[in-house]
């Protein structure tokens, strides 16, 4: 799916899992393509540099992928099958839209989840595609799963919960907006 792509309701794990291989590979492809010079420079504005976007990631897509984790494990413990298409919540749903390109709010970004300073592109690219290459691995665990009916609050905003088809989707959103984000600061 395009960084821009419109979302779409009714889905299943194998879709969501070709949504992530897609944006995988186009945020690997951007920052390969890019010197490292550009990529570790914040705009005159102040806001992020490029690989700051990709560290972002790397922390907010860790918690959610550990709570992932945890939620599943759960509910295969219980026998929550399922086989989808799945809709999520509407609360997820809205929650998901809210993240999607293009960025018309900006959002205050939780201590927990700001990029760390004096990032080296190599590394900060690595661990941004083994934490895809986990997620990938934790959609491939959820087949079979409800993932509707299983359920999870988000490691951040602990009032909110919803089910974990919700939290693959916002993810994903999420990515899809910093890949966005990156790709209108290098064009600045």
């Amino acid at each position: 799916m395009a960084a821009n792509a419109p979302h779409r309701s009714a889905r299943t794990a194998a879709d969501l899992r070709r949504d992530l291989e897609e944006q995988t590979e186009e945020l690997a492809s951007l920052v390969r393509s890019t010197d490292d010079s550009l990529l570790i420079r914040r705009p005159p504005s102040g806001k992020w540099s490029p690989i700051e976007h990709v560290d972002h990631l790397i922390k907010v897509n860790a918690e959610y992928i550990a709570a992932l984790e945890q939620a599943l494990l759960k509910g295969r413990d219980q026998g929550r099958t399922g086989a989808g298409p799945f809709k999520g919540s509407v609360v997820g749903r809205f929650f998901e839209r809210s993240m999607e390109p293009p960025v018309k709010a900006r959002v205050k970004t939780l201590s927990a989840m700001k990029p760390d300073s004096d990032l080296a592109v190599e590394p900060t690219l690595a661990v941004f595609l083994d934490l895809q290459g986990r997620l990938r691995e934790v959609l491939t665990q959820a087949e079979g799963l409800d993932l509707d009916g299983i359920r999870m609050r988000s490691p951040f905003l602990k009032l909110l919960r919803a089910p974990v088809f919700s939290w693959f989707g916002v993810i994903l959103a999420h990515n899809r907006r910093h890949i966005w984000l990156i790709r209108e600061g290098l064009a600045s």
